[in-house]
């Protein structure tokens, strides 16, 4: 049986070849992710990947990174609004970008449930 098998590939060898070298090709030519010239691009500088362009210094972004990874890895309780950028009034303000103050409105307050009484 083995001697019949190995026989049989042997004269497919050419097929069997052919195949194997189709895909090979099929993959590097048109399937191949091209994530590398996407991040990288090709002289090395970027490609179509968002750049942020910041102030903070080195040491900073080391410091936020250092801390955004030991919130991500603790167990205990996190709140609603956590991994999200929040940037402040103040951050904005600090770069030059107004906001318009919506204005303040006082409403009326609603006397508390008879059963907190």
């Amino acid at each position: 049986m083995e001697k019949l098998l190995l026989n049989s590939a042997y004269n497919a060898r050419w097929f069997i070849a052919g195949v194997a070298g189709a895909h090979t090709a099929w993959w590097y030519l048109v399937n191949k992710p091209k994530i590398h010239a996407e991040v990288f691009g090709p002289d090395g500088n970027g490609g179509k990947m968002l750049k942020i362009i910041t102030d903070l210094t080195d040491e900073e972004m080391a410091r936020l990174k250092h801390v955004r990874r030991l919130q991500w890895h603790w167990r205990g309780r996190r709140t609603a609004d956590y991994a999200q950028q929040r940037i402040t009034d103040q951050e904005l303000s600090d770069r030059g970008i107004n906001l318009e103050q919506e204005p303040y409105v006082e409403y009326v307050k609603r006397p508390p449930h008879d059963k907190y009484l």
